[in-house]
């Protein structure tokens, strides 16, 4: 009978190294085959250990063969953050290549940026709508109009340099120009917080890294 092993989906936090669970190193520890993209990888010392780098051309055909080495042993798939937490398409890939050769998989939390954003900009969760537009396909920039007049939004934008730029576009098509807060690289050494007008990024044409999560005040 064969005994199926298990992929492990592990949120690893958001960049401070310190930031990074108990169950989270135990996995990785314990792992035989360790994934993921690049720069999450490499955070890590894997001696010892087969290391699978990610990339986005290849990533489906790279989870399918993952699911297979699952048959035999178990492999952590390493995610920036908590997987749970604006990165629901990767999870829906894994998801997939598991059905597919009747692989266990297990999400292990981890701790996320947008924690470490809600500190700095004093509010909690039950104040704010949160919005990812760190997604594949078009995207629905509606969410802003519907949302700004109620509760301040905390946005994780479009993973480009220009992410940013287009959110603080679409604020000033609906007249909107008060003060936001970009917060970049939260937790990591080098983190900057900046506090812009919306006129002033598009002007400039500012650019930041795919790390970054805005928050914007409510209208009232």
């Amino acid at each position: 009978m064969r005994v199926v092993k298990t992929i492990y989906i592990v949120g690893v936090g958001p960049g401070d190294p310190e930031l990074i669970t108990l169950k989270a190193l135990k996995v990785i520890e314990k792992c035989e085959v360790v994934a993921g993209w690049k720069s999450v990888v490499d955070r890590f010392t894997l001696s010892g250990k087969k290391v699978v780098y990610l990339n986005y051309k290849d990533q489906d055909m790279q989870l399918e063969e993952l699911a297979l080495i699952a048959r035999e042993k178990d492999v952590a798939i390493l995610d920036h953050g908590d997987p749970s937490v604006s990165d629901f398409q990767f999870l829906e890939r894994i998801k997939k290549a598991c059905e597919k050769y009747d692989v266990k998989y297990e999400i292990i939390p981890g701790v996320s940026s947008v924690l470490r954003a809600l500190h700095i900009v004093g509010s909690d969760l039950s104040q704010v709508v949160f919005i990812t537009f760190h997604v594949r396909g078009e995207i629905d920039y509606s969410q802003i109009y519907e949302f700004i007049k109620y509760r301040g939004l905390l946005i994780i934008p479009e993973p480009y340099p220009c992410g940013v730029r287009r959110i603080a576009e679409r604020l000033l098509k609906i007249g909107y120009n008060k003060e936001i807060t970009v917060m970049e690289r939260l937790t990591y050494q080098e983190e900057k917080i900046y506090k812009l007008l919306p006129e002033d990024i598009v002007k400039d044409d500012m650019k930041f890294s795919d790390l970054t999560i805005v928050y914007v005040p409510p209208l009232k």
